[in-house]
């Protein structure tokens, strides 16, 4: 027998879903937890837009060396010269880039042990409100 298209409705011979209690009693039994996950979420956003923050600023100062780049090898007059800039240029590029990835490391550790003390202290205090009560 072919299925029958639902058109998005639920069949009727399924009944819905019955809870044992209130949804305000579910609600209120899930809040620690779900005040618990609202903080980690909060640790995590703001510790993602700070690490956005800095490799946007530095993408942004090495674009301007990039770009700034070929106006110093126009000026150049000899070979040595241009040696001179690429060389520069390129150290420069590699230091940097080596600094910025160690910040950004060490954004993402605070950012790792940021989110897993907010854990820590959610279960903590979801524990808490389950034996006073």
């Amino acid at each position: 027998m072919p299925d029958k298209p639902t058109n998005g409705r639920v069949d009727a011979a399924v009944p819905p879903m019955m809870f044992p209690f209130g949804f305000e009693a579910f609600m209120e039994l899930n809040r620690p937890a779900l005040q618990a996950m609202a903080q980690v979420n909060g640790k995590v956003y703001d510790g993602i837009a700070i690490w956005n923050q800095t490799w946007v600023a530095f993408l942004n100062r090495r674009l301007k060396q990039d770009f700034a780049m070929p106006q110093q090898l126009a000026a150049c007059k000899t070979v040595q010269e241009m040696y001179g800039v690429c060389a520069e240029f390129f150290q420069n590029a590699c230091s940097q880039y080596q600094f910025e990835f160690e910040q950004l490391s060490k954004l993402g550790k605070s950012l790792a042990d940021d989110t897993m003390q907010a854990i820590q202290s959610g279960v903590e205090e979801a524990r808490e409100v389950r034996t006073s009560n």
